[in-house]
């Protein structure tokens, strides 16, 4: 396994024309970055699960309370996703 000193020596022989090579090589300029969004596309989901049955205050706020809290615990759980 190399050490950082065997890297420090393999370095320093290389000349300037070899490091200009690797670099290119390593280095692509203009391609695009690659993001994951994996993340914020389950916590959308999540939130969009939970907004379109989100329930309205027009019946009981009891009724309303206990939906609210029903739909909290199927969005926590994952279902439907």
């Amino acid at each position: 396994m190399s050490t950082i000193r065997d890297i420090e020596r393999m370095i320093e022989s290389l000349s300037a024309k070899d490091i200009k090579d690797i670099l290119a090589k390593t280095t692509a300029k203009g391609q695009p970055i690659v993001v994951d969004t994996s993340r914020r596309e389950r916590r959308n989901a999540k939130n969009d699960l939970y907004f379109s049955v989100a329930p309205r205050p027009t019946d009981s706020f009891k009724e309303y309370s206990d939906h609210a809290e029903c739909i909290r615990q199927q969005v926590l759980s994952g279902v439907d996703l």
